[in-house]
């Protein structure tokens, strides 16, 4: 008998009061501000795509001078790893494509950190949220945990 994974994403909406509120547009702000940090600081150590010698380079740092949670903190390093990691993928693609074709444009994206926009922070299950009773969660900002209500606005099967 075989068994089949499925995925379900659900989009959720939170009720916050509005000091709650305050704290999650906090931690995202600090977040996104952490990511531009550890993204200077991986260009400045020759565009390193390695989050052990960017943890060891800057964690403390996202800590400190962010008032990120540890998982966060750890969290924003690995993210800006990948990033790096996919701008040296097509970087590499680039570059055997203009060995065969001299006219395709030089690849320009690791002339510069890369910088981050979005508010968007990357919460791991079970370490900066976790669902509880009557339908609350329970998520990671820099003034500690808050426990909100919540409700489902849509979910997707895939």
């Amino acid at each position: 008998m075989s068994y089949m994974n499925v995925t379900l994403t659900a989009k959720l909406k939170l009720t916050l009061t509005p000091d709650e509120h305050a704290a999650v547009r906090a931690v995202s702000l600090a977040y996104r501000d952490a990511l531009n940090h550890a993204a200077q600081v991986a260009f400045n150590l020759g565009k390193t795509s390695n989050a052990n010698t960017l943890h060891k380079a800057c964690y403390y740092d996202l800590r400190q001078q962010y008032g990120l949670p540890s998982q966060l903190a750890a969290s924003a390093i690995r993210s800006v790893g990948a990033t790096y990691k996919t701008l040296w993928t097509k970087g590499k693609a680039n570059a055997a494509k203009r060995k065969h074709n001299p006219k395709v444009k030089r690849y320009k994206g690791l002339d510069t950190p890369p910088h981050f926009v979005s508010r968007t922070v990357t919460y791991q299950e079970g370490k900066d949220y976790g669902f509880k009773p009557e339908q609350r969660v329970s998520i990671q900002t820099s003034m500690g945990a808050s426990w909100c209500p919540m409700r489902a606005t849509r979910s997707i099967w895939i």
